[in-house]
């Protein structure tokens, strides 16, 4: 006697959460990168800006390791003005 086939589905909402990424990063992160270094440039100098530009994606590949919405994050904290507190 064979017993009864039970099939479950259920959806990967893991998957729909998940950004696009481009060589690691997603598309704000490397928007913050190579605009942040490019708008300092005449006041850096080429090396610094340079340097500037590996420091953000150094920093924003380890941020994105734990949080993939650290991009996200950031740029709406920056928005957010005079607010002592806020709710998500």
């Amino acid at each position: 006697m064979d017993a009864p086939l039970l099939v479950v589905s259920v959806p990967n909402l893991q998957a729909i959460s998940t950004k696009d990424k481009f060589l690691w990063l997603n598309a704000k992160s490397w928007i913050v990168s190579v605009f942040v270094p490019f708008v300092l440039w005449p006041w850096l100098g080429t090396l610094w800006a340079l340097a500037l530009y590996g420091g953000f994606l150094a920093l924003f590949s380890v941020l994105e390791f734990f949080d993939e919405d650290i991009a996200d994050i950031l740029i709406a904290h920056s928005k957010l003005t005079g607010a002592a507190s806020f709710y998500a």
